[in-house]
């Protein structure tokens, strides 16, 4: 092994380290890496979008159950540069790349969620591999029915449009959708093998046309941290 190799053998494990670290300290420090996000309680949301937020099962699943047709729009799967407040999260420094996936999800062809997962590229060769593979599929069939897939806390958030989140949601949707009003959205870590994989739900208003709750059949049977 060269130096520069022995260096970035380094650099890399240090990094896994760290990430390692991050995800088993992350329901302690969730709050203080960014406040704006928030325990999902009755005095902070109230209304139909509350069951969405609250759901601790496959939105997808959900979802497909309360339509005719889901489809997945991929909008963005590649190596770049997580959101500002993802750095903490994944345990990266400033300039550090992550693996980032955003879709469009439509049921029966109204867009109902935008969503932008975040994870450590180096856990798709380990952890995570089943995500280098997932395609048009979404994530969340690729864990939810995963042995040793833990669930963290779920934090919401309400977005305006001066957010990031919300700009891309509205970017998303194409200009023909005019102005989107303040969403609703909601993020949670999802830990395999000491790894977190990090999903951002963005909840769009065609959602409040969706009423039908997940069948006994896919209730969640992933172990809550």
């Amino acid at each position: 092994m060269n130096r520069t190799t022995a260096i970035e053998a380094a650099q890399a494990s240090a990094d896994a380290s760290r990430g390692r670290a991050g995800s088993a300290a992350m329901g302690r420090c969730f709050e203080s890496i960014d406040r704006a996000w928030v325990a999902l309680r009755p005095a902070v949301v109230g209304g139909a979008i509350a069951s969405w937020l609250a759901e601790r099962g496959s939105l997808t699943r959900r979802l497909r159950a309360g339509c005719g047709r889901l489809q997945l729009i991929l909008l963005r799967q590649r190596a770049a540069r997580p959101l500002p407040g993802e750095l903490a999260l994944l345990g990266l420094r400033r300039g550090r790349y992550a693996w980032v996936r955003e879709v469009l999800l439509l049921a029966d062809g109204r867009p109902v969620l935008y969503a932008h997962s975040v994870a450590r590229s180096s856990s798709l060769r380990t952890a995570w591999r089943p995500l280098s593979k997932v395609g048009l599929r979404p994530v969340g069939d690729a864990i939810f029915d995963r042995h040793g897939t833990r669930r963290g806390p779920i934090r919401v958030r309400r977005l305006q449009s001066v957010d990031r989140l919300h700009r891309a949601a509205s970017r998303a949707l194409g200009a023909g959708a005019g102005r989107l009003p303040a969403l609703w959205a909601r993020r949670s870590p999802f830990v395999h093998a000491g790894e977190a994989l990090w999903i951002t739900e963005v909840f769009l208003p065609a959602i409040a046309g969706i009423g039908a709750r997940p069948r006994a059949a896919q209730v969640n049977r992933m172990t809550r941290l």
